[in-house]
């Protein structure tokens, strides 16, 4: 996994992946970092954005932040599985190439094993697509539908549902799904393709440590020295 994020071997090889991190939302950035003239506003912005594989952005103490180490948690593990599902662990093990692979605009991904996973937890009402336009049928929806699906699979499987908000993101992810046991009742092909793709490759975060490292209310520095 780790030799596909750098790019050495695997589907996107020769662009490594790459996480970019903002504190706060783009429109706090004067100019906002994000906008189609970027490259003359940041010089080397796109030359870096062009040279490798990146997906989205870890939005560290965004506008609606919570402000709470729960919601930190959350928002940086989110965003960086994203990046971490679609250009390590697609990848990571055999056949998950083929397998994990929700580039839809390139090719027809209706019989990979993730999209199949996704539609039977869309069928049997664990995962809600309204928030992604609401059609299954939606190629352009595609992507993203498949890049939620595999966090909020993740979270269910570490039992990790404590750090959102009351503990549940229902509807758009069944309370019935938020143990393992949960998503092997409801979600089969889920629990199938998480221990067969995802769990030899991603350890589960130690929820103390995260604890220890975030937490409520730090708005101002932390207190760190140096070595």
């Amino acid at each position: 996994m780790i030799k596909t994020l750098k790019g050495e071997i695997g589907w996107h090889q020769g662009y490594p992946a790459g996480q970019r991190i903002a504190r706060g939302g783009g429109n706090e950035y004067s100019p906002n970092f994000l906008d189609d003239n970027r490259n003359q506003s940041y010089p080397g912005l796109e030359a870096f954005e062009d040279a490798l594989a990146l997906d989205d952005m870890v939005w560290y103490k965004n506008i609606d932040s919570q402000g709470t180490g729960d919601d930190d948690i959350n928002e940086i593990i989110e965003h960086t599985l994203h990046t971490i599902h679609r250009f390590g662990v697609r990848g990571g093990v055999e056949g998950s190439t083929e397998a994990l692979n929700i580039e839809a605009e390139e090719e027809d991904i209706t019989n990979t094993d993730i999209f199949l996973a996704m539609k039977e937890a869309y069928t049997n009402g664990v995962f809600d697509i309204e928030g992604y336009g609401g059609d299954i049928n939606n190629r352009d929806a595609w992507p993203v539908m498949l890049k939620e699906y595999q966090y909020l699979l993740t979270f269910g499987m570490w039992e990790f549902s404590e750090f959102w908000e009351g503990g549940s993101l229902s509807p758009e992810w069944n309370d019935n799904a938020r143990t393992p046991s949960g998503i092997q009742a409801n979600n089969p092909l889920g629990y199938e393709l998480y221990n067969t793709y995802f769990k030899p490759v991603i350890s589960i975060p130690s929820k103390e440590i995260l604890r220890e490292i975030f937490k409520d209310d730090d708005q101002g520095e932390s207190g760190y020295i140096v070595d």
